[in-house]
């Protein structure tokens, strides 16, 4: 389809501006509290993201290898492994330990203190059908990697016409079935800038396949397109000889999750595929899509909306907020902003492990049914929120 001459403009902006404010890349830090394991890029409580998320290109945007192929290097970091036999990510590689959690809200009683769940244990269905695994959660278990080995592998599943590449994270361990999520980065980034979201959810027990759009200056409609394309390859690994995932997939139990552009993209396919469980928006970018914000009163799929208060106004800054505010009051739906956080604080180490904590808990209660975590979603607004909203009861 061709675009009119107002979205052109809108993204050569984005090329100018395009996350030109990540050009430092941060030190491998130790991850508070756990020993041996290296967050990439881990600057702080804000987890800022380093190479690979998002830097503006001095060329045209790039189109990412198919798999099989090495990824570039340069704008990218480092490439996820491709081919060969699925690879094994220890389940002790944290993704934010927690600690204080920027006070961890006043609520922090609902849940805190105690240990996270033996690795193992459980996995069951429930008798109502929900996918309850491990012991009863705390703040410290649901703001760090869970109990469950993870491993990945990046080729053998459908490779659609819609995007690039990906890889699938999975827990080895854990008992399926499992629900899956399909993640999408955002305008020139690779897949890479949201797979800290794959060891992390995984080892909780879910499922998350990360891709590479056919090119990374894709719009925010074509990232529409990609996500539902690689969400039906996930589902096929259910029924494909010889997947690692060959009969474990609830196939009632899938939700997408996107930063920037692939937040945006996210919006785009919860307000048309009510069958998804959930949608979760990392510093979701909407203003170079036609009708913006204001289409998305049909959304009736769960929604959590992470931001920044220091965002870029072209990149995605104050873009969540008309979105909350579309999605109908009937529709569960949390917007979570940290105060300082930029376009890039997007990882669930972002604001002390909140992300990962709200970011859990939400795939916990609306996409596999374990209402144990939404007392997580009940919590008071954090300390370190510049905007929290909720219609969760």
């Amino acid at each position: 389809m061709k675009r009119d001459f107002v979205r052109i403009g809108a993204v050569l902006l984005l090329a100018v501006a395009g996350c030109s404010s990540n050009t430092d890349e941060g030190p491998e830090t130790t991850a508070p509290g756990v020993t041996g394991t290296t967050i990439p890029g881990n600057t702080g409580a804000a987890g800022k993201l380093s190479a690979g998320s998002g830097a503006t290109p001095t060329t045209p945007p790039t189109t990412p290898p198919r798999a099989g192929a090495a990824a570039p290097t340069g704008a990218s970091g480092a490439a996820a492994p491709r081919g060969g036999a699925p690879a094994t990510t220890p389940s002790t590689a944290a993704a934010g330990s927690g600690g204080s959690a920027g006070a961890a809200t006043a609520g922090a009683a609902a849940g805190a203190g105690g240990n996270a769940a033996a690795a193992g244990s459980g996995g069951a269905p429930s008798a109502d059908g929900a996918l309850v695994r491990g012991e009863e959660p705390t703040m410290d278990s649901a703001m760090k990697n869970g109990p469950y080995e993870v491993a990945t592998y990046t080729d053998g599943f459908k490779d659609g016409a819609a995007f690039l590449a990906g890889t699938i994270y999975y827990p080895k361990d854990a008992e399926p079935p499992f629900a899956g999520i399909v993640a999408c980065p955002g305008f020139t980034a690779l897949q890479d800038s949201v797979a800290p979201w794959g060891p992390f959810l995984a080892s909780h027990g879910i499922v998350v396949m990360t891709i590479d759009t056919n090119t990374t200056g894709d719009s925010v409609d074509q990232r529409q397109e990609a996500l539902m394309d690689a969400l039906g390859s996930l589902k096929a690994e259910q029924s494909r000889s010889g997947s690692p995932l060959e009969g474990k997939l609830d196939m009632t139990r899938f939700g997408l999750m996107g930063w920037s552009m692939g937040g945006g993209g996210t919006w785009l396919n919860a307000n048309t595929h009510p069958e998804l469980k959930t949608a979760l928006s990392l510093a979701g970018h909407i203003a170079t899509q036609i009708g913006g914000a204001a289409q998305f009163t049909k959304v009736t799929v769960p929604t959590l909306l992470l931001a920044g208060s220091a965002d870029d106004a072209i990149l995605g800054g104050a873009m969540s907020q008309p979105v909350y505010e579309a999605i109908p009051e009937s529709t569960p739906k949390l917007l979570y902003e940290i105060a300082g956080a930029s376009h890039f604080d997007i990882q669930p180490m972002s604001g002390g492990g909140l992300f990962g904590l709200y970011g859990l808990s939400w795939q916990k209660v609306f996409l596999e049914g374990d209402e144990r975590y939404k007392k997580f979603l009940l919590l008071p607004k954090p300390d370190n929120a510049s905007d929290f909203r909720s219609n969760v009861k």
